[in-house]
């Protein structure tokens, strides 16, 4: 007597049914997992057989296809098109800005405030050797005079204009 190989595909009028073991196949997972997933609720349409269209949606947590919630089905994806809508649009704003010069890259800043600082630490250290024969001998008015100037200095060469913080111009947005 010969055996004939069980079906693992059959047709029920536009649906495509699948075996458990051709349905575990074609998801990447094992027979056992579909059991898990059809204890977890995923839709099964009979003893051993699933619509694949309908696992994937209970995958990917959408509402499944039945006379109760055909609607819904419309509402996600409705719910998803806008949203992907606004994010393409807060992209395409992102990108303007870009083209426009209102950003500006954050490593770009971040040098920018690195070499502020250098300059910043090397006058602070040069003051060791500078200002000691400067204020040699003078008063206390004629030491905090010089100092304050020195500090003026400082602060000048610290808040320069440069291409961060160009002289009368609208300050840029930081990208990270």
């Amino acid at each position: 007597m010969i055996r004939l190989a069980k079906p693992n595909i059959k047709v029920e009028g536009d649906r495509i049914m699948l075996s458990t073991k051709r349905c575990a196949a074609f998801f990447g997972v094992t027979s056992k997992t579909m059991s898990e997933w059809k204890r977890s609720g995923c839709p099964q349409a009979g003893r051993g057989w699933w619509d694949p269209e309908e696992v994937y949606r209970w995958r990917c947590g959408l509402e499944t296809d039945s006379p109760d919630n055909d609607g819904n089905w419309q509402a996600v994806k409705l719910k998803a098109e806008a949203e992907y809508r606004k994010a393409k649009a807060a992209q395409e704003e992102i990108r303007l800005k870009v083209l426009e010069g209102r950003y500006i890259p954050f490593e770009q800043v971040e040098d920018a405030w690195a070499d502020r600082l250098v300059i910043c630490r090397t006058n602070m250290f040069g003051w060791v050797n500078t200002l000691p024969p400067l204020l040699e001998g003078m008063s206390r008015t004629e030491m905090e005079k010089i100092l304050g100037e020195e500090i003026r200095i400082l602060w000048e060469g610290y808040s320069r204009d440069g291409p961060f913080t160009p002289a009368g111009k609208k300050e840029k947005e930081v990208v990270r």
